[in-house]
This record gives structure tokens, C-alpha cells and sequence, in this order.
């Protein structure tokens, strides 16, 4: 069984990562730092923009490389951090801010809402000192071996630098799990004590001076050397203010420039063109897998680990539009809902700063059912018995958590390549779905919501719907692979006795369209290879097939809904009837 995650993943600015590049650029060459991306699967186009986000992960373990490649050398990192072309993240951190105290309460929105997980939180702050805690929200795992907490003591010391001061003494504190504190303190030129301190040091020279050599020459020096120095002293301390101002003004100067070319860079990309791009800070956008009126399925890997996934996302001119997004979140809440191994499995989802929606599934190899019954018409019962038993497995699930797929046909059951050589079975397309205990809901009263020839007559009709309109368009899809076309419609014999290929008209077509369908909304890969050629039936009637068959495809299939099975559990016990199983009363009787 797959194990799921228990924390946020957790993202991070690139300029982190940027940082460490470039030092070790400057230390060990680009070659070097050429290999280091490579370890942590990131390219350096990947951070032409510090102000992107990448995930947690990739950080955790671009610090490792990082410490194995020059041992003791993090604290390096820090002057990185704030050279002109790493300036892009703080930018939002020193708008309108003149002192340090007053950028350190601006460091929990120095990253982006989607996907933090670092929450900071000022305890005090006046000139020359801050402390200040951060709650962690992410795996803890990730913070076992420190550098985490050393990289932020980095960003810390750096603060005062972006006002013009020297670099921050960083201390970090004990707390208590799941949180970390830190204090910075930083020199600040005060004139009064400035001069105050030089007149000290006057009035000691001017003492010891009258010491030596009693006269009232050493009396008039030892009296005016106190007023001497402490002017000295104060004017001192306002030539390195006015040169911490000068300091800091370059520097904002500097970081607006950064950001101004940042955004033009942006502004100049080729839109729609994400190959190669980072989503959401966490996945590597690949090729496109197929595209829709509303969306497009890319190849995507999650930068972690490299775990193939496929990316769903809404189009531009779609993205804002409420109920197209309202489908997408629906998906995603529903496959979370139902996870299950005949279901395909949700990742990730969430909005694109600019607002664009996201959905992120398992990437699956093989074909939809849908493009199988195109090239081979038929199935054989021993070769539907495992793929409808997958299925209703999969929808026993769906219903157990309060979910209503809706759309159950031939083009939201994919076919995967299982370990034994068997087809495995996963259900798609969620986009639908009816939750129960959701109050906000698509409905499908007064309008019907999914295909026709799979859909009950009561979710046909326009009316309420329960689980069994689920277990009518599981049994439409038994019919379909069975006989290879899908069932008559109302007021129509269910077993005409006529040629399959002819009843009513093999329709290509059809298939054709839920294949097309299937790759614009599934977001699942196609097959690399084609799945194993599944030869027609051996019976040329749909008369001829078995009895057994005919008799749960009919009480699935029943058009008053009282008379099917009542859920997906009672249709599962039957086809393992079918299977040759003891099913535990209660015993499933066909009509």
C-alpha cells in the first residue's frame, strides 16, 4: 500500500537555493556547481527568478549537497543572499521600512500563502534587537539534522545588511517542538553615546596627560580633550549613519531594479508554454499529455523524488470562471475522499498565484476502457470479470465516502498494466461527482449532469439521485463490453438476438469521442505501449451471452431503482458469485 503523507510538503523561496549556487560557483567553479544541481534535480534556469517557489524538499537537500561538498561552509552562503541579483525576494520585506525591527514583523509575508508552511511571529523588537519565534508545519523529519534552522540564522544575520548595517549576531534559543526562536542583535551608531564614549576617552587621555607633565598647559588640554572627542564622536557616528543610509538607499535601489526585471522577464514569456516550467513550486511541467475545451494534462515530476505525476489545469480564459474551478476543487475532494487502489489517486491541488486551478494525480500507463472496446469490440466474461469487479471495488469505496460519481463509463475506467499481466482497473474524472455532506453542490435537478446511455433514468430525467444511478451505469458498462455497444434504450428489448456488430449500429464514433474526452479531463498518460489485443468475443448474438451475466446486467440495469442491487456491495457480491466465490449471507438473488 502506498504511504501518504502526513504534513504539507512546505515551499520555499529560490533565492535560498540561488544562494548557495552561487557561492559555490565562486568556490569550487560552475562545474561543480553544475553537478551539486544535478544531485537536487535542478537546472539553473530553475532559479532565474529567486522569487519562485520550490518546495521545502528540494531545499532540505540542496543544504546536504551543499555540506558535503564544502563541509562548514553554510555560514558562507549568507553574502549571497543579498547581492543584486539574488535581491528579488526581499523586495517585498524593505518596501516602505526604514529600520531592521520594522523588516523582521514583515518576515511572515516575505513567501507566498500557497504552500507555506513557516508561520513567524515577533516577541520583541526595538534598535539593534529582535527575537522571534517560527511555528513549523511541515515533517518534522526535515528539521532532525539543523540545517533548516541554519539556513534561516543565514537569512536572519542579513536583515540589518539590507539597512546598511554590518550582519547580525544570530543566537538561537530552546523551544518547544515544533517551533524555533532565535534572537539578532546588530550594531546601530548612536551619536549621544558616541560622543559621550569619546569624551570618556578624552577626559582619561587629558587626566593622564596632566599626570605626566603638571602645568597649566596640561590643565587647558586636559579640559578641552573631553569637548574635543566627544564631538569628534558624535560627528563620527553621523558620517557611518549617513553612510548606512547611502548603504541602504543603493540597496533598495538595487532590489527595485531586480524586481522591475523579474516582472518583464515574466511578462515576457511565451504564454502557454510550461514545458520545463516549475508548478506550484513543487512539479517540473513536461510534455502535454492531450488538451479540452476548458484544461490540458501535462507530464509533470515532482521535484523531491522524481515521482512521475500528471498535472490537470484549467485554461486561461476558464481559469476564473467559477463553475469550471468549482469542478476541478470537486474532483480533487472527491478523489481525496475516495482514495482506493482502482481509484486513481490525488496528489496535490490548489490556485496558481494569478488564480489558475491545479489538480495533480497518480500518472497512469495503459488506455481507457473506452479505446480497448474501439479496437476490440468486445471482451470475452473472462476477461471483463476482473475489470468489473476492480470496478465496483473501486465504487463500494466511492460510496462509502459519501461520494456519487456520476459519470461512470467507458472513458473514466482506465486500464493499467497490473504486476500479474491482468489489467488493472482505475476510475477517473471526479469532476461531477455529487459529495452528500456537501451544502454547496452541483446538482442535477431540472438538468441532467453525465453521458447518455450510461446514465439511470432518473439521473437522465433531471431527478434526485443516489447510489444506485452509480450501480445502472456500472451495469450499462457490462453490457457495452459484453455485447459492444451500449444497452437499448427505454421501452427497448435488453437482449434483441440480433448481431452484436450490427444492432443498432457499431458506433466508432462514439468511442472515438470518449477517448478524446478521456485525454482532455482524465489526466492520465497514454499508453506507451498498447495493452494486450484482446480478441472479439467468441459469440456473434447477444443472445449468447451467459445467462448468469444476463441476469445481473438486468437487476443493474432495472429502470425503477428499488428494483437493482441497492448499492455497489450487493453488485460486487454477485460478480464474485460469478467468480466462483463464497459470498457470506445475505445471498444475492437474480431476477
Amino acid at each position: 500500500m502506498k504511504v501518504r503523507h502526513t504534513f504539507p510538503t512546505g515551499q520555499t523561496s529560490a533565492s535560498r537555493i540561488k544562494a548557495m549556487l552561487m557561492c559555490l560557483d565562486a568556490k569550487r567553479g560552475a562545474h561543480a556547481g553544475d553537478v551539486w544541481l544535478a544531485n537536487v534535480r535542478l537546472a539553473r534556469t530553475d532559479l532565474e527568478d529567486e522569487t519562485r517557489q520550490l518546495p521545502l524538499g528540494a531545499l532540505h537537500m540542496a543544504l546536504r549537497a551543499f555540506e558535503a561538498e564544502l563541509p562548514k561552509s553554510l555560514v558562507h552562503v549568507a553574502p549571497y543572499l543579498i547581492v543584486p541579483e539574488n535581491l528579488g525576494m526581499w523586495a517585498r520585506l524593505i518596501r516602505g521600512v526604514r529600520v531592521p525591527e520594522e523588516a523582521f514583523a514583515r518576515l511572515d509575508s516575505s513567501d507566498s500563502e500557497h504552500g507555506r508552511t513557516t508561520r513567524w511571529e515577533a516577541a520583541e523588537a526595538r534598535s539593534g534587537f529582535w527575537r522571534g519565534r517560527v511555528r513549523l508545519g511541515h515533517d518534522p523529519a526535515l528539521e532532525a539534522d539543523g540545517l533548516l534552522a541554519s539556513a534561516r540564522m543565514n537569512e536572519l544575520s542579513v536583515v540589518p545588511q539590507l539597512f546598511g548595517f554590518h550582519p547580525g549576531v544570530v543566537t538561537r534559543l530552546d523551544a518547544p517542538a515544533g517551533t524555533q526562536v532565535f534572537e539578532v542583535r546588530w550594531a546601530v551608531p548612536m551619536p549621544t553615546h558616541s560622543g559621550a564614549f569619546a569624551a570618556a576617552v578624552g577626559a582619561a587621555v587629558g587626566i593622564a596627560c596632566l599626570a605626566a607633565s603638571p602645568s597649566w598647559i596640561s590643565a587647558l588640554v586636559a579640559t578641552c580633550l573631553p569637548l574635543a572627542f566627544g564631538l569628534l564622536g558624535v560627528e563620527g557616528a553621523r558620517i557611518r549613519r549617513r553612510r548606512i543610509d547611502a548603504a541602504a538607499q543603493a540597496l533598495r535601489v538595487h532590489a527595485l531594479e531586480r524586481s522591475l526585471a523579474i516582472r518583464e522577464s515574466e511578462g515576457g514569456a511565451v504564454a502557454g508554454d510550461l514545458e520545463g516550467s516549475v508548478l506550484a513550486g513543487q512539479y517540473r511541467i513536461g510534455s502535454r499529455m492531450g488538451s479540452g475545451a476548458s484544461g490540458v494534462i501535462y507530464r509533470a515530476a515532482r521535484i523531491t523524488d522524481g515521482l512521475a505525476v500528471a498535472v490537470k489545469l484549467l485554461r486561461a480564459a476558464t481559469a476564473h470562471d467559477a463553475v469550471a474551478s468549482d469542478r476541478l476543487r470537486r474532483e480533487a475532494e472527491a478523489l481525496g475522499l475516495s482514495w482506493h487502489p482502482n481509484v486513481v489517486e490525488v496528489i496535490d491541488h490548489g490556485h496558481l498565484p494569478d488564480g489558475t486551478s491545479y489538480l495533480v494525480m497518480e500518472l497512469l500507463e495503459g488506455e481507457p476502457l473506452a479505446a480497448c472496446l474501439k479496437r476490440t469490440r468486445r471482451l470475452t466474461p473472462d476477461e471483463l470479470l476482473p475489470i468489473a469487479i476492480h470496478v465496483a471495488e473501486a465504487v463500494v469505496a466511492i460510496h462509502a465516502a459519501g461520494v456519487v460519481h456520476r459519470d461512470l463509463k467507458p472513458a473514466n475506467i482506465f486500464l493499467t498494466h497490473g504486476e500479474d499481466g491482468v489489467p488493472r482497473a482505475k476510475i477517473l474524472d471526479f469532476g461531477i461527482a455529487r459529495i452528500e455532506w456537501e451544502e454547496m453542490r452541483i446538482t442535477n435537478i431540472g438538468a441532467p449532469l453525465g453521458t447518455p446511455g450510461y446514465m439511470s433514468p432518473e439521473q437522465e430525467s433531471g431527478g434526485e439521485i443516489d447510489v444506485r444511478s452509480d450501480v445502472y451505469a456500472i451495469g450499462a458498462v457490462l453490457y457495452e463490453c459484453l455485447v459492444g455497444e451500449p444497452p437499448p434504450s427505454a421501452g427497448e428489448a435488453t437482449w434483441t438476438g440480433v448481431s452484436a456488430p450490427t444492432a443498432r449500429g457499431h458506433n466508432p464514433k462514439r468511442h472515438e469521442e470518449s477517448s478524446r474526452s478521456f485525454r482532455a479531463d482524465s489526466g492520465v498518460q497514454p499508453a506507451s505501449r498498447r495493452m494486450p489485443s484482446v480478441a472479439p468475443a467468441p459469440y456473434t448474438c447477444v443472445a449468447d451471452v451467459p445467462s448468469a451475466w444476463r441476469s445481473l446486467i438486468e437487476r443493474a440495469l432495472a429502470r425503477n431503482p428499488e428494483a437493482r442491487f441497492q448499492d455497489a456491495r450487493g453488485l460486487l457480491s454477485a460478480l464474485r458469485i460469478l467468480r466462483g466465490e463464497s459470498v457470506a449471507p445475505p445471498a444475492v438473488a437474480f431476477p
